[in-house]
């Protein structure tokens, strides 16, 4: 799902503006919804319930428990990825803007038969065997440049872009696997807050940082497409125990 002010050109060709968005809870929440849909839809799986449940509402996706959560059991994986929304909040993020106008493709969704998100401390470390589609080649369009932008506009700390091999040379320049890609994000991510050694990674409530201090409590959800060769990653934060 894509913001309006991405595809609004002005006079010139340009998008109105460089300035971030901020994003509500409930823009992320309906974007988290549209897109699990999607990606359930794309593979054929069946849910055993609508994603769109009213048991968990805006407050418990930013990490307050949902009351009456649907129970779990191992018969019904997507029904524990709708409660574990209980146990994570999105680490606020400001939207990045296109300067220019472009064809958003569809987000890239990072799912597990028992979470909705892949922990980058697993991705970190190659350990992505419960990831859905990890051998999926997750960029088959050829049009697409070999380097793509990884942009970061985490809340509380500078934006932060870094291109990234999205096709490899070794292998006919062929896209990248799921798999692969969550593991470059995640080093990416590392090394982007041990950069951060004397000031908090995000909002101070969060209790993340300095360094890489809390790095095993943040999840990937999905990569968004935000500008031509430009994608933003959708982050989570476990609750701390």
């Amino acid at each position: 799902m894509e913001r309006d002010a991405q595809t609004q050109p002005d006079a010139a060709g340009n998008a109105a503006g460089s300035q971030s968005i901020p994003w509500t809870p409930e823009d992320y929440l309906a974007a988290f919804e549209a897109a699990n849909d999607q990606y359930w839809r794309e593979h054929g799986l069946s849910m055993m319930h609508s994603s769109h449940t009213t048991s968990v509402s805006v407050p418990a996706a930013q990490g307050t428990a949902a009351p009456g959560a649907p129970s779990t059991s191992a018969a019904q994986p997507h029904t524990q990825a709708v409660q574990d929304r209980a146990y994570y909040e999105l680490l606020p993020q400001q939207e990045y803007v296109a300067k220019r106008r472009f064809q958003p493709k569809p987000p890239v969704l990072f799912r597990t038969w028992s979470t909705p998100y892949v922990k980058l401390a697993d991705a970190l470390t190659g350990n992505v065997a419960l990831l859905l589609g990890r051998d999926e080649a997750v960029l088959p369009e050829d049009h697409l440049s070999q380097k793509q932008s990884l942009r970061l506009e985490i809340v509380g700390c500078r934006s932060y872009e870094r291109q990234i091999n999205v096709r490899n040379p070794a292998n006919g320049f062929r896209s990248i696997t799921k798999g692969k890609l969550a593991e470059k994000i995640a080093r990416e991510i590392h090394d982007y807050m041990n950069r951060h050694q004397s000031a908090p990674f995000g909002l101070p409530r969060l209790g993340l940082g300095p360094g890489t201090a809390g790095f095993e409590r943040l999840v990937l959800l999905e990569l968004r497409h935000v500008s031509k060769s430009s994608w933003q990653p959708v982050l989570g934060v476990l609750r701390a125990e």
